[in-house]
């Protein structure tokens, strides 16, 4: 098998090849340290986020006054009411919705996070009263009901927002309990009272969120930004091949473009494992709130590897247009840094959704295999999903990867390959 030779050949000369080196390993593992300092204790920044409530409560009647209440209605008011400290600015835009429509709007990408308060929301609360009422009367100690009510909070896991939201979510409602309690217990003198938990919020297939910062929701871009860094070394280094002669006398043996560019393949792909690995390492250090175990890496470094072949098709279709090494390398960071920004690698760009496939939005960025890859990588290392969380986006990514690595390698050999060349 031709490829192998080649890509041993391809190996030995990207370990000889210094700068090549330092821009695909060590100028990645510069920048993630910088966006650990910078941002490794931003929990959050102003700004307001779209949060869905579906409020199916009911209501209740006060005990002693038979005041009509509606606890979910008061707790939206609170949710709308929030601002950040020491400013005027909302956390929230709060929009009522059905649970359907809710759910569309989350898939849409309209909305940051939904919360859903069940029907018997105030209902349970007047029912603690009550106890806690007939407790005082009768000197005994009240009992707590035990089916702590659950107030569902979700959202799209690769999303920002989300994680942001859930965490401020989780703090109002943890406040909000914590007042209502403090009146039950004060109207019932309190010392013969239990301490009451009517409820606690359920964050649906999302775990250690608690202690998110921003810094954990740029670490994946980071190392989406190291693997299409790729596509400026691989381009310098056909372009190089063509330079030294090395692929026309490949030519002369009788080897295929494809056994020439998969042996290139092979060793690059490697490489874009092995970033993915140095750079969880470098976050983790740099305070990366890390999901999962094992299997979490081995899931990622599979992503980058796709992310890799991705790059690797990009830096063909650079070199085929590129006239030596050096106007390789500088053609591929001007076209590499724009697709860092185009695909969120750095921050989220503003929703352009242009329809809707198998239920998901499809935005006009997701044209792009690394706008998948992206999600894949925050889902399993900021969430701790599995490889059914991410299906969605892999298929995605390997279909694009593989019209591009088509188009690049039809590309490469027709211009740099062909006799006429």
């Amino acid at each position: 098998m031709k490829f192998i030779s080649v890509a041993i050949k391809d190996f030995k000369e990207l370990i000889r090849d210094r700068r090549g080196l330092f821009m695909i390993l060590l100028f990645p593992m510069f920048f993630m340290i910088i966006f650990g300092i910078v941002y490794g204790n931003m929990g959050q920044t102003n700004e307001t986020y779209n949060l869905v409530v579906v409020n199916l409560d009911e209501g209740a009647k006060m005990p002693l006054t038979n005041e009509e209440v509606n606890f979910g209605d008061n707790l939206t008011e609170i949710f709308r009411d929030s601002e950040y400290e020491d400013s005027d600015v909302k956390l929230f835009n709060v929009i009522n919705a059905s649970e359907s429509s809710a759910n569309k709007l989350i898939q849409l990408k309209e909305a940051d996070a939904m919360i859903v308060i069940p029907k018997n929301f105030s209902q349970t609360i007047v029912d603690e009263m009550e106890n806690s009422i007939a407790a005082q009367t009768t000197g005994t100690t009240s009992s707590n009901n035990n089916d702590t009510l659950k107030l569902s909070i979700s959202g799209d896991s690769s999303s920002m927002g989300f994680g942001v939201s859930q965490v401020v979510l989780i703090k109002i409602i943890e406040d909000y309990q914590d007042n209502l309690v403090a009146n039950i217990q004060s109207q019932t003198s309190g010392s013969s009272v239990k301490p009451l938990k009517l409820f606690e919020g359920d964050v649906g297939s999302v775990s250690g969120t608690e202690s998110f910062s921003q810094f954990d929701f740029l670490a994946p871009g980071m190392m989406l930004f190291a693997i299409l860094l790729l596509a400026t070394t691989v381009a310098a280094s056909l372009t190089r091949e063509v330079e030294k002669g090395t692929l026309a006398r490949l030519r002369i043996s009788k080897m295929r473009s494809f056994d020439m560019l998969f042996g290139a393949l092979i060793p690059w792909s490697i490489v874009a494992a092995i970033q993915v690995l140095i750079l969880l390492t470098v976050a983790l250090i740099m305070g990366f709130n890390w999901q999962g175990g094992l299997n979490s890496i081995v899931l990622a470094m599979f992503i980058g590897v796709i992310g890799g072949i991705g790059s690797i098709a990009l830096g063909m279709i650079i070199a085929s247009f590129a006239k030596n090494d050096t106007q390789a390398f500088n053609l591929g960071i001007m076209v590499v840094v724009p697709t860092s920004f185009v695909v969120g690698a750095f921050f989220q760009l503003p929703q352009v959704v242009v329809g809707e496939i198998m239920g998901r939005s499809f935005q006009i960025y997701d044209i792009l295999p690394w706008t998948h890859i992206l999600n894949a990588l925050k889902s399993v290392l900021i969430y701790g999903n599995g490889l059914s969380a991410i299906t969605y986006d892999l298929a995605w990514s390997a279909v694009l990867t593989a019209i591009i690595f088509v188009i690049g390698m039809g590309l490469f050999s027709r211009f740099r390959l062909s006799p006429e060349n």
